[in-house]
């Protein structure tokens, strides 16, 4: 090597070695777009929280739920949230002497749905639809009614079978107690999350005051040395039990299917009958074309958006289409606006489960933050029938023959 290569990677290494500082632990990613949505709502035009709610917020939160790194729930009594199984899912990757994993969520999770479980990871604006955002607690694939958190066991599934015509992949030859794992750490973000938007909400109604109530000329509380239980009984336990409540009793809400009526057998004398009422009602009482076409190729209403956007461009001066409007929101987090595509049935690609019941449950309790409803006017005969005829629409396309 001349000395002119060595020169140069000597100063490669040198310059390589100054950047090469110790490593921040990450942090959870305080939610500005919510904050932003309701300073827009609540407060005159051009003015702003004061700096003190973000630092209140931020600290309450830290001192209840933990770091990325050191992730705890705050509530040791509740069955919702593992401890040993959130500490697995926790932190960077990394394994103990004997093989136990920890950092799953960031090796499997973040690069999609990001560290705070905002659906902005590293490679989510590339990705259509957009990876979840945890926080709002909604969650589309599952076998509870609208404004119910999914199951365990609706979670799991999603995990083994991953979402066909997304970005999100099946997980299904991790061992079960990883499966476990992350599910309790997308809970966890999850109700962190809606506690994030719940404390925002509070401060909104006390016009950007302190959620701790301070006597005049009071110091504020110094959060970081106060116990869980004292934080939540100093703003209201109930901000918190609310939502854990909700998650705890989703198993009590799964939407049961009834038996399929011997028609819906293919090979039975009178299935051709229950697929043309099947179709009659796709084009009436349905109401099935208003989005996915008369020919259910997904190209009848294609401006619609879901519930994680319109959660803030339904705020009061922003207009999807036009972009000066929504850029501050995009600015502190948001991820650009994009209507959602209606699915095309003919396809037989169906994100939540191409099985019969799983159809039965997405007409029967619609698809919670989309567009598509629930069909609270239709007998369950009535939803088997469209059931049988969404499939036929596979069925009857030659390029897909199906057994």
């Amino acid at each position: 090597m001349n000395r002119c290569s060595a020169i140069c990677l000597l100063a490669f290494a040198i310059l390589t070695c100054a950047a090469c500082g110790p490593v921040e632990p990450p942090e959870f990613q305080f939610n500005a777009v919510e904050q932003l949505k309701q300073e827009r709502l609540f407060l005159d035009d051009g003015q702003h929280f004061p700096d003190s709610s973000r630092t209140e917020v931020t600290s309450i939160l830290r001192a209840l739920f933990g770091t990325p790194d050191q992730s705890r729930f705050p509530i040791e009594s509740t069955t919702v949230v593992d401890q040993n199984r959130l500490e697995m899912a926790a932190g960077p990757v990394e394994s103990e002497i004997d093989g136990t994993p920890h950092g799953l969520y960031r090796e499997h999770c973040a690069h999609c749905h990001g560290i705070s479980g905002n659906g902005a990871g590293a490679t989510a604006a590339l990705l259509n639809p957009y990876p979840r955002d945890f926080r709002m607690g909604k969650f589309k694939f599952k076998s509870t009614p609208l404004r119910t958190p999914p199951t365990d066991e609706d979670l799991t599934r999603i995990l083994h079978n991953g979402i066909p015509g997304s970005a999100m992949p099946s997980f299904r030859l991790l061992p079960d107690e990883e499966i476990a794992a992350l599910i309790d750490y997308v809970k966890y973000l999850s109700i962190r999350g809606q506690f994030e938007r719940t404390l925002l909400a509070e401060i909104s109604a006390l016009d950007g005051e302190s959620l701790f109530e301070i006597e005049e000329g009071e110091p504020a509380p110094e959060i970081d040395n106060m116990s869980a239980e004292e934080i939540l009984d100093a703003i209201g336990p109930e901000l918190l039990d609310d939502i854990v409540t909700r998650w705890q009793n989703a198993d009590q809400r799964v939407t049961s299917v009834p038996a399929a009526p011997a028609a819906f057998q293919i090979g039975h004398s009178d299935h051709s009958a229950l697929t043309t009422e099947g179709r009659e009602l796709f084009f009436t009482k349905g109401n099935c074309t208003q989005c996915h076409g008369a020919t259910a190729s997904g190209d009848g209403t294609t401006v619609n958006f879901d519930d994680w956007t319109n959660d803030w461009l339904k705020t009061p001066g922003v207009d999807p289409y036009d972009r000066d409007s929504w850029k501050p929101f995009t600015a502190v987090g948001a991820l650009r606006p994009r209507p959602v595509q209606p699915r095309n049935l003919n396809l037989g690609v169906f994100r939540g489960g191409d099985g019969a019941e799983d159809i039965y449950r997405r007409i029967a309790n619609g698809i919670e933050g989309s567009p598509m409803p629930a069909s609270a006017a239709l007998s369950s005969d009535e939803i088997w029938a469209l059931v049988a005829y969404v499939k036929s629409l596979v069925y009857a396309n030659d390029l897909f023959p199906r057994p």
